[in-house]
This record gives structure tokens, C-alpha cells and sequence, in this order.
């Protein structure tokens, strides 16, 4: 018997036994079935496009804010460079006056200010060789040194190291421990102190936000905090700090 060229839709409404039935061509069937398939697929298409295109968006209002963010930055520092050229020939013509021989170094350059920073030694995160994860090793963030430790003579003392970096950046335990401290300092500003074994701990200050509670335990490479500016800082950084028996020591010579 040769196929039928129809379909027969049956309609059974509950309860009742009357039913009826439409009769579609199969060529009509196939085509409403086909194009009903090609639209969830342009559906699940479009959405997964539109996601894309959302987050695309997004980054662009970011990048636009980060950049009218960058030229007010440039626009108070050529203002800045502006008065300290004013202020440095206000000084020289009081001191020709006055009868003092002084002369001022002369500002950098682009070029050579940004041979220098070239030249500023970068922040690295992974650890050394060893597989001892409950003792520090490396550095919380990546960015590069801007203050050394300093040990205390007396008159100059700075008990850890600045790693200058971007707000937000996570910054990362440097050892298994458990959460000592997280909380706001009024020098560290965000800090959160970590505690390696009895002897041993980590500090780290000037986040922006804290993604831990005192008691959590923390694996080496887990997320404390996010970097930041606050506390006593005049720019975006990570204090970081290596304690042994509550005793600072150079982190970079570990």
C-alpha cells in the first residue's frame, strides 16, 4: 500500500470521548515541523549572540569610564606639571635675590621616565620550588615593587613590600592558613591577616574589599581580597608582610 500523503492530527479533549482530527498534507507538516525547529535554533542562537553582545557592551561602558577617568588624571597632572614649572621659577628668582646659589635638577622627559619605569622591578606571584603550601612563598598580586622592606634603624622602617597595582585585582593567599584578621584598619586600611602555623604569618593591606571572615580556611593561591586604596595609601596597592613570631622580614629575601 503506498504511503499516505496526510497526517491526521487527533484532538482528544479530557473526559469526553468525542474527538476530532485535522488532516494536514505531510508536505505541510514537514515544513511547519521544520520551520518550528529552525526558530528554537535561531532562539538559542540569538540569545547566545545577545549574551556575547551584552558583555561586550558592558566592557565598552567600562573602557569609556576608565578612559574619561584617565583623562582627568592627565589633565590634573599637566596642570600639576604646569605649577611645579611656575613654583620652581618663582624659587630661583628669590634665591638670586636673596643671594643663594641653588640650582634645581631638571624634570625628566617622557622618555627617560618611562625608561625608568621600564626598569621598575615586576611583582610575581608563582612560588618558589617548593611543595611546602603552608608556608609563604611568592607574592599576593602581579604589578611591580614601588617600596622595598626597610628594616628598622630607628629612623626608617617599612616592615613589608608595595606592590602597585590596579584596583580590584585579587589578591592571593601565599600559603594555606587560617583568617587571624579581616577587617578595617585605620593604617592598612581593608587588611587581612593570615596565619600560616604558630610562628608564621602574612598580612595584607590597603584592599579594597575583603572576600574572607576571621576562622576561614584558606588554600595557597585562594582569593583574600581584592586590591585597592584605602587606609593610609596615596595610590592603588598591596602591602604585604612575612612574619615569623610576630617579627617583619623581607618577603623577597625568603
Amino acid at each position: 500500500m503506498a504511503d499516505s500523503k496526510y497526517y491526521t492530527l487527533m484532538l482528544i479533549p479530557d473526559g469526553t470521548e468525542n474527538r476530532k482530527g485535522i488532516r494536514v498534507r505531510q508536505v505541510v507538516f514537514k515544513i511547519v515541523a521544520s520551520a518550528f525547529i529552525l526558530f528554537q535554533i535561531a532562539i538559542i542562537i540569538f540569545f547566545i549572540f545577545f549574551g556575547s553582545i551584552i558583555s561586550r557592551a558592558t566592557e565598552a561602558d567600562a573602557f569609556e569610564k576608565e578612559n574619561e577617568r584617565l583623562k582627568k588624571y592627565q589633565y590634573k597632572v599637566q596642570l600639576l606639571e604646569k605649577n611645579l614649572i611656575e613654583a620652581r621659577d618663582i624659587v630661583t628668582r628669590l634665591t638670586e635675590l636673596a643671594g643663594i646659589d641653588i640650582s634645581f635638577p631638571e624634570i625628566p622627559d617622557d622618555s627617560t621616565l618611562f625608561a625608568d619605569y621600564e626598569k621598575s622591578r615586576n611583582a610575581l606571584v608563582p612560588r618558589n620550588n617548593s611543595t611546602d603550601f603552608s608556608y609563604p612563598s611568592g607574592l599576593p598580586v602581579v604589578g611591580f615593587i614601588s617600596q622595598d622592606f626597610i628594616e628598622d634603624d630607628g629612623t626608617h622602617f617599612h616592615p613589608g613590600v608595595d606592590i602597585a597595582c590596579a584596583e580590584g585585582i585579587p589578591v592571593l593567599a601565599t600559603a594555606k592558613g587560617i583568617i587571624l584578621y579581616a577587617d578595617f584598619d585605620s593604617t592598612y586600611g581593608y587588611k587581612v591577616v593570615v596565619q600560616h602555623s604558630d610562628s608564621v604569618t602574612t598580612v595584607y593591606g590597603h584592599n579594597k574589599e575583603l572576600l574572607v571572615e576571621v576562622g576561614d580556611n584558606i588554600l595557597a593561591g585562594g582569593r583574600l581580597a581584592l586590591s585597592g586604596n584605602t587606609g593610609k595609601s596615596t595610590a592603588p596597592h598591596v602591602h604585604y608582610e612575612l612574619r615569623i613570631n610576630n617579627k617583619p622580614i623581607d618577603p623577597l629575601g625568603n
